[in-house]
């Protein structure tokens, strides 16, 4: 039976998407190509200087997006919501993993050290899919903590926020903002 034109091109075209996706997914088993899982050399040279590559060399709160913030509602900033970026060396926004420390400080005025009595410390760590997804913002490429206080609003006056994050490598990258809440 012959078939007709249309049919013939939908059966060449099914046979030929086939036969590609059977190679697309034998391919890296054909070529030998590394899973992902694959076992990594840490003493590799090459592998040091791709981490280097990629991680932060430095970090930044978002001055104009940080601010106190409410997380019960009743007007009162009973913590802070902290917008953080990660550079890399080409000062391009990273992703990044390792353990943000935040220390909340109230400010002394007149003094050499502006940070006065310690408010707050939050330590959050970043290690896994699912706390870098849960802290990261995709559309603006920033890291949002919303971080709350343990004891009471946080009162008028001015504060000093240390950040610093400690990565896998050792590394110490650290950053500081100074403002002032008015409260509600």
């Amino acid at each position: 039976m012959i078939q007709p034109p249309a049919k013939r091109v939908f059966s060449t075209v099914l046979c030929c998407r086939l036969g590609l996706a059977l190679a697309i997914l034998t391919l890296p088993a054909v070529c030998g190509c590394q899973q992902p899982n694959a076992d990594l050399d840490l003493d590799n040279p090459e592998l040091a200087a791709f981490v280097r590559l990629m991680m932060p060399t430095k970090i930044e709160i978002q001055h104009y997006l940080t601010k106190p913030f409410d997380f019960e509602g009743t007007g009162d900033a009973d913590g802070l919501e902290v917008i953080l970026a990660a550079y890399d060396s080409f000062g391009d926004p990273v992703k990044c993993v390792g353990t943000f420390h935040f220390e909340l400080y109230r400010q002394r005025m007149a003094s050499g050290d502006k940070r006065g009595k310690q408010i707050a410390f939050w330590p959050v760590t970043v290690n896994s899919d699912e706390t870098l997804m849960q802290y990261w913002d995709r559309p603006t490429r920033f890291y949002l903590f919303r971080l709350k206080l343990a004891e009471g609003p946080l009162e008028p006056g001015g504060y000093v926020l240390d950040t610093r994050l400690v990565t896998p490598t050792g590394g110490k990258l650290f950053d500081d903002y100074e403002f002032e809440y008015k409260g509600p």
